[in-house]
């Protein structure tokens, strides 16, 4: 743990306190502070994950989906599947389950995701059996975990052999030029939006540049997949750098 990491208050009942603050306003504001790139990221995201599960002689592909927020990353699932169903009619049927311990969040997953079972769970205590999922995913989700390195093993215990553990997360960009925009940006003008838009009282959208700063490096992310029997384990970065994806597949 860096010297960093120590001055963030990740405890589970800040996170969960906070999130459960801006629920109301999350996804206008995922919008807003994205530019608008926050569905195209979730797209890519999910796109590369379904592009690594095999649905040879399966009868359902089942997925769970960590730290949901408000069920987006399941919704693009559910959409893409369906679009890979009509393109090929021999297609498995696809079952997803979102987790996550914040109660206003899981709400508004039910009102958008109808049909979809949506758990209360913590991610680092996920209340499955061994070895259940086809793909396990989380998006902007592990770096707010008070132990990522345990939510990492929590997503590989869950998933099948054969199966894929996927992770989509900011990181502090080094990018010549981009770098000093994006950092201001992310450190001044995204918390006073955040502040005024959803009213934040937790101070939410401070918090958020701060943890993306004391986030475990790349390579810390990739040897948690690795020690927990992940292989090909690799990093894609997107839009400069400022997020990429992690993927492993499951021994």
């Amino acid at each position: 743990m860096s010297e960093t990491e120590t001055t963030v208050d990740k405890s589970k009942e800040r996170v969960r306190a906070m999130f459960g603050e801006i629920a109301p306003k999350y996804d206008l504001l995922n919008n807003l502070l994205s530019v608008g790139l926050a569905p195209r990221w979730r797209r890519k995201f999910v796109a590369e994950v379904f592009k690594r599960v095999s649905t040879t002689d399966a009868r359902e592909i089942e997925t769970l989906d960590v730290a949901t927020g408000t069920g987006d990353v399941v919704l693009e699932e559910r959409r893409q599947w369906t679009k890979r169903e009509q393109r090929e009619p021999q297609t498995p049927s696809l079952k997803t389950i979102g987790v996550d311990f914040t109660p206003q969040m899981l709400e508004l997953a039910r009102e958008k995701a109808r049909g979809v079972e949506f758990i209360e769970a913590d991610g680092c205590d996920l209340p499955f059996e061994d070895g259940r999922f086809d793909a396990v995913t989380i998006s902007f989700g592990l770096r707010n975990m008070t132990d990522p390195g345990k939510g990492v093993a929590e997503m590989a215990r869950v998933c099948r052999p054969g199966g894929v553990v996927a992770i989509l997360e900011f990181s502090p960009t080094k990018f010549p030029i981009f770098a000093p925009i994006f950092r201001f940006y992310f450190h001044h003008i995204l918390p006073a939006i955040g502040r005024r838009v959803a009213r934040d009282k937790t101070d939410a959208y401070r918090y958020l540049p701060a943890s993306v700063d004391a986030f475990d490096s790349r390579d810390v992310v990739l040897e948690h997949m690795r020690a927990n029997g992940l292989t090909n384990a690799s990093w894609r970065g997107m839009t400069f750098g400022v997020l990429g994806i992690f993927i492993g597949e499951k021994r």
